[in-house]
């Protein structure tokens, strides 16, 4: 005789173990915020790369005008990019274990929501930058200028980042010493 399951409803297997085993839900709603907070990353990081290419295609127009004293300047805040693009991509923060009953606070994760938010403004300010850039190149005041404000916005995002990293680590310490929170 096949396995008939007992009247769930509408829930699903996981969904039922989830209230028999305590804090499997929370376990789950952690395994839910590590995905999002990892296509998250993903989104901030490829736009990233596409600001990359912007640059890149200033440096083939400077080559190609012959202009190459201009190129070395933006190519350091291409590298800048570069490596940001990556710490946001590759970021970790740490793995607490398969049932830890770690609970992040509301108030620590509207802290970090509103971090998510500035990076997401920052990440636009770097790609306003990265396309005033494009649109500089006409003298080399105009062109040195658009790259010290490319330049700011990359440092911006970066310091931003940092800060949210901090964040993170600090509600670990919080609610368990030695151990990220969010991971």
């Amino acid at each position: 005789m096949g396995y008939t399951p007992e009247a769930g409803g509408d829930k699903n297997w996981l969904q039922r173990l989830a209230e028999k085993i305590p804090g499997l839900a929370g376990y789950q709603a952690k395994e839910t915020r590590r995905d999002v907070d990892k296509l998250y990353r993903e989104n901030l990081a490829d736009r990233l790369r596409r600001v990359k290419d912007a640059a890149n295609a200033v440096m083939r127009d400077l080559t190609d005008g012959g202009r190459l004293f201009e190129i070395t300047p933006i190519e350091r805040v291409s590298k800048k990019v570069d490596t940001l693009e990556n710490r946001i991509r590759f970021a970790t923060y740490g793995y607490a274990g398969f049932f830890d009953a770690v609970q992040i606070k509301e108030q620590q994760l509207d802290a970090l929501y509103q971090f998510d938010l500035r990076l997401v403004e920052k990440v636009e300010a770097v790609e306003t930058q990265a396309a005033a850039l494009g649109g500089a190149s006409g003298t080399p005041a105009e062109l040195k200028a658009a790259v010290a404000a490319f330049e700011h916005a990359v440092d911006d995002l970066g310091t931003t980042f940092d800060a949210r990293q901090q964040s993170i680590g600090g509600f670990g310490e919080a609610s368990a010493p030695g151990r990220p929170l969010f991971t």
